[in-house]
C-alpha cells in the first residue's frame, strides 16, 4: 500500500512554490485559482522570448496541450530546452485521441524531452499506448483494454509517472501502482478539473524529493477536496466555489477521513 506524504499540503502553503503553466486558452483562470487556493504562486506564459526567465523563476512546470498551435509548440519547446530537466515537468495531453496533430505533437515532445509525469484520462493515455479506444472529445471515452496495463506500459515507455484519471484514478511509475477511488460526477462536468490537477501535481512535486509519493498525494488531496465539496452543496455552480474553499483549507486529517 502506498504511504501518502501527508505533510505536503502544509509544505506547499509554507513554501509558496511558483508553478509555471503553459496553459490552454479555455481554463487558465481556473488553473490559476486552484493553484492559488492550495498556496502556490501561479504564472502563465505564452511568449518564447521570456522562457529563460520563466524557467528560472519556476519551481515546477506544467505543459497543457488543450488548444495547441504552432506558436504554442514553439513556446513549449523553448521552455523545455531552457529547463534541461532541472525542474519537474507535468504533461497534460488534452484530447490527443481526437486529432492526429495533437497526437503527433504529444509524442514528439515525449520523444525529445523527459517529463516527470503524464496526467490524462483513459482516452489520452490509451492514445499514447497506441491502443484502440473510443475517445469522446476531451472526455475519457470507452474501450475494452486493461487500463492498468495501459498506464503501466506508458509509464515504462516514457520513463515517467502516469496518472490516468477517471471514476477511479490509477497512478503508476511502471512498477508500483496506487488506486484512488475518490470521485464525484462534478469532476466530469467541470471543464478544467484535469487541468487543475495537472498543475497541482506539479506544485506537490516541487516540494518533495519522492516524486511518486508526491503524485499519489496530490491526486488524493485534489479528489478529496472535490468529494468533500460535493457533500456540502446542491448544484454544480455551488460546487465550483466550494471546491476552491476546500482546496484552500483541506488538511491531512481531512484527506484521510474523506472515504
Amino acid at each position: 500500500m502506498t504511504t501518502l506524504q501527508l505533510n505536503l499540503p502544509k509544505l506547499v502553503r509554507q513554501q509558496n512554490p511558483v508553478v509555471l503553466t503553459i496553459a490552454n486558452t479555455v481554463t487558465p483562470a481556473k488553473v490559476a485559482d486552484g493553484l492559488s487556493a492550495i498556496g502556490t504562486s501561479p504564472i502563465m506564459s505564452i511568449a518564447p522570448q521570456e522562457a529563460s526567465e520563466m524557467v528560472a523563476l519556476a519551481n515546477a512546470i506544467t505543459i497543457n496541450l488543450g488548444t495547441i498551435n504552432k506558436e504554442q509548440v514553439n513556446e513549449i519547446t523553448t521552455v523545455l530546452k531552457e529547463n534541461q530537466n532541472q525542474k519537474p515537468v507535468v504533461l497534460d495531453p488534452v484530447a490527443i485521441g481526437a486529432s492526429q496533430y495533437r497526437l503527433t505533437v504529444a509524442k514528439g515532445l515525449l520523444q525529445s524531452y523527459q517529463f516527470t509525469v503524464i496526467r490524462g484520462n483513459a482516452g489520452e493515455i490509451a492514445a499514447l499506448a497506441n491502443v484502440n479506444w473510443s475517445s469522446h472529445g476531451i472526455d475519457g471515452g470507452s474501450g475494452q483494454a486493461n487500463l492498468h496495463e495501459i498506464a503501466k506500459n506508458v509509464a515504462q515507455a516514457y520513463n515517467c509517472i502516469v496518472v490516468l484519471t477517471g471514476k477511479t484514478d490509477i497512478v503508476t511509475d511502471g512498477n508500483n501502482e496506487f488506486i484512488n477511488h475518490l470521485s464525484t460526477n462534478y469532476f466530469t462536468t467541470n471543464i478544467g478539473s484535469g487541468d487543475m490537477l495537472s498543475s497541482i501535481i506539479a506544485a506537490y512535486l516541487s516540494v518533495s524529493d519522492t516524486p511518486y509519493l508526491a503524485v499519489c498525494t496530490a491526486t488524493k488531496f485534489f479528489t478529496a477536496a472535490g468529494v468533500k465539496a460535493a457533500r456540502e452543496v446542491t448544484g454544480f455552480g455551488q460546487w465550483q466555489v466550494k471546491l476552491m474553499d476546500e482546496l484552500a483549507t483541506l488538511n491531512s486529517n481531512e484527506v484521510l477521513s474523506v472515504l
